[in-house]
């Protein structure tokens, strides 16, 4: 573990007395292969002299910045002692469905959840932060989130800044609402939280000390529902290399970064020349004018309340420039990395994502294909190995940034037009704005599971609390079985004749007396049939399915023994 602080060396008059000087807090590092998290009720001290009650992972407010290596295999081990449920996602990151930490991966109070997985992703910034639905948005407000560094191979070969903390600086944007006692305000609904208090890895009014030289500002947007249009205060230059899933093919210069709850920006400000120069990272969101949550209101909203920095320009952190020590990186990078590119001829299907409500009317809630979230209905079914393009239309609503877990997504076309060379690598977060279409096209590698799910969502916490959100699952057609572990009794399951016409025989066997069910799903996890539920006894067992009186299409057959659970494909045909 390490553990690292910047310190503030300017002399007071190099900084804008107006502005407080926090020295910005730099999270200690956990590297593997194996890593601990507790999250529990603390207190962080965002004001002097003031203790305010926030959640944290192993400290006060926020976690560990957990580096990991590509093609690592890792045990995390995730412990609860908030006094109620819990999950941890590893927001970004290609890992299987059980393994991934959303709604379905509850860690109960007192209990630890143990994922092991391999780190199949390209160096790039993630985050981890809770999932369980209808309380993501309060466990993460209250200061449940970390960030994660992935590094590999490629990465390493560039002429980058990579000394975390000192030329290589994580920077969690957060805003938050505190009342008299400087405790902090939670109210749920809408579209998130939002507060007047900008809060950067857990520093209020945060000064960041940087060497003349190059440094990387790894950027997170952690803010609950606030968008950011960040900009330094002399609106000199800064060049983006990596987005949500990693590298781009080239720098990118820019002045100005819109920046969703979720998304994450790795960009490069060269300080050459410039110790002793002081200036401000800034959000300018009197530019946000098209219904951006924390941006200008629109005719039709309401005002902002009093004391909101809505639609203001704002400083999230000022920085000093000092002289650098040691060798630090002197030049931006020409070229970055080469990216894998998926033609539209490619895909399998194309798959529509309305961003509406469920129903008509304005108390209708907001919802996806017309469809409020349901923990026991599967929304779509994906095959494992398909290239699929998602069509994501905002028919209502505010803009929406749109998250899809498992997968890393290029970007085709905003309303037919290309994206910007900024929203032109890997991806997993895109802002939709209200009468947009945007289309993207990924696939689906690696991981099948016919019962855990992946999500879909709106990463305004909000909106995902509230059901804007829908779930997944990713399956092989050609499995003839998938075995779940458990006690009980053992279970061996076949299916016959496959593709069925008229009927279909389910084989199976069990080694005990033990409770059976045997229940037929279709591929939006309805129930179609329940074949059997009662006991059976040891020795083989067979129950006929009439597959004469449904549709053609595939099917998923379960078989429960005691606490055994297996789980194969059927096909249907005329």
């Amino acid at each position: 573990m390490l553990r690292v602080r910047i310190t503030l060396l300017l002399l007071p008059l190099l900084v804008a007395p107006a502005l407080a000087q926090n020295t910005l807090y730099i999270p200690e590092t956990f590297e593997g292969p194996v890593y601990t998290l507790n999250a529990a009720p603390s207190s962080h001290e965002f004001f002097p002299g003031v203790q305010t009650d926030t959640y944290g992972f192993n400290g006060g407010y926020l976690g560990p910045t957990l580096i990991l290596q590509r093609g690592a295999e890792v045990q995390m081990h995730v412990s609860n002692q908030i006094g109620e449920s819990t999950t941890v996602h590893w927001h970004g990151m290609h890992v299987a469905a059980e393994d991934d930490g959303g709604p379905h991966s509850v860690i109960s109070p007192g209990t630890v959840w143990s994922p092991d997985f391999t780190v199949l992703d390209r160096a790039t910034t993630f985050w981890y932060h809770p999932h369980l639905h209808e309380h993501t948005g309060e466990h993460v407000y209250r200061g449940l989130a970390g960030m994660i560094i992935v590094r590999d191979g490629e990465e390493a070969l560039l002429d980058l800044p990579r000394t975390y903390g000192v030329d290589d600086i994580p920077v969690v944007i957060q805003d938050r609402q505190f009342d008299a006692q400087r405790q902090l305000v939670f109210n749920p609904g809408g579209a998130g939280q939002q507060g007047n208090t900008m809060v950067v890895n857990g520093t209020v009014d945060p000064v960041l000390t940087l060497g003349a030289g190059v440094n990387r500002l790894r950027l997170l947007n952690g803010s609950n529902a606030r968008v950011y249009q960040l900009g330094l205060s002399d609106d000199s230059p800064f060049f983006m290399v990596g987005s949500d899933g990693g590298l781009l093919e080239a720098p990118v210069e820019l002045q100005r970064l819109r920046l969703a709850p979720g998304e994450r920006a790795e960009v490069l400000i060269d300080l050459g020349g410039r110790s002793g120069e002081s200036f401000t990272l800034m959000s300018y969101s009197s530019e946000l004018t098209r219904g951006e949550p924390g941006g200008v209101a629109l005719p039709n909203q309401p005002p902002p309340p009093a004391g909101s920095i809505d639609g203001t320009d704002f400083t999230i952190m000022q920085i000093a420039v000092v002289q650098a020590q040691g060798s630090p990186v002197q030049t931006i990078p020409q070229q970055l990395s080469t990216l894998v590119n998926l033609p539209e001829s490619s895909a399998d299907r194309v798959r529509p994502m309305r961003l509406d409500t469920a129903g008509p009317g304005p108390a209708a809630p907001l919802a996806i294909n017309g469809v409020v979230f349901n923990m026991a209905v599967i929304n779509e079914v994906v095959n494992l190995g398909d290239t699929e393009i998602w069509e994501i239309d905002n028919v209502r609503g505010g803009p929406h940034p749109f998250h899809i877990h498992d997968v890393q997504f290029r970007i085709l076309d905003r309303g037919g037009v290309p994206p910007p060379p900024q929203e032109a690598g890997w991806k997993d977060v895109v802002l939709v704005y209200p009468g947009e279409r945007v289309r993207f096209i990924t696939q689906f590698l690696d991981f099948a599971d016919p019962d855990t799910p992946y999500m879909y969502h709106c990463h305004l916490l909000g909106h995902e609390d509230g059901g804007m959100m829908g779930q997944f699952l990713v399956i092989d057609p050609l499995a003839t079985a998938i075995e779940r572990p458990g006690n009980g009794a053992s279970l061996q399951l076949s299916a016959y004749p496959d593709p069925a016409v008229d009927w279909s025989t389910i084989a199976y066997e069990v080694d005990q007396r033990s409770p059976v069910r045997i229940e037929v799903f279709d591929l939006l996890g309805r129930s179609v049939a329940v074949l059997f539920d009662g006991v059976r006894d040891p020795g083989p067992q067979t129950s006929i399915w009439k597959t004469g009186q449904v549709p053609p299409g595939t099917y998923l057959v379960r078989v429960q023994a005691g606490n055994r659970l297996m789980t194969r494909t059927l096909r249907v045909r005329r």
